[in-house]
């Protein structure tokens, strides 16, 4: 499986990139992942006082079944390419948004942010088919 991180300052563009890869890579018949990362936890998954908030205090593993959507959390903390390999394993490719920390994950850099790992730094003049030809010759990290 084919890992890899876009990341970038705050509004530079990332969730914009992805959205635009995202369609190309299934195109090729891509199976295709996605983990946003929420460094700060403010992310809301569910809101407070709900049923799911109120039993979340006694157990590990909850999920809410709605037409077309799975939530699921579970309280573990896990590493990123443990998470991947437990719920994305059907995936071909799996692009995460952020974790511009994790060393391990290669990286495509959405202007001149800092990072370790970085195989290609893009801006409004690179092609899509210039980074899917980088994300098509990633090894598979999983």
């Amino acid at each position: 499986m084919k890992v890899f991180a876009v990341i970038g300052y705050h509004n530079s563009g990332k969730t914009t990139l992805i959205e635009n890869l995202i369609p190309q890579l299934l195109r090729r018949g891509y199976r295709v992942g996605y983990i946003k990362h929420d460094p700060k936890g403010h992310g809301i998954t569910d809101k407070e006082g709900s049923d799911t908030y109120r039993i979340s205090k006694y157990l590990k593993k909850l999920a809410l079944l709605s037409p077309n959507r799975l939530t699921y959390w579970e309280k573990e903390n896990k590493g990123i390419l443990d998470i991947i390999g437990k719920f994305f394993s059907d995936c071909d490719v799996v692009i995460l948004e952020g974790f511009k920390d994790e060393k391990r994950i290669p990286k495509i850099a959405v202007g001149e942010v800092k990072g370790e790992n970085i195989l290609l730094r893009v801006d409004s003049n690179t092609k899509i088919e210039d980074i899917i030809k980088v994300i098509e010759n990633l090894e598979d990290l999983i």
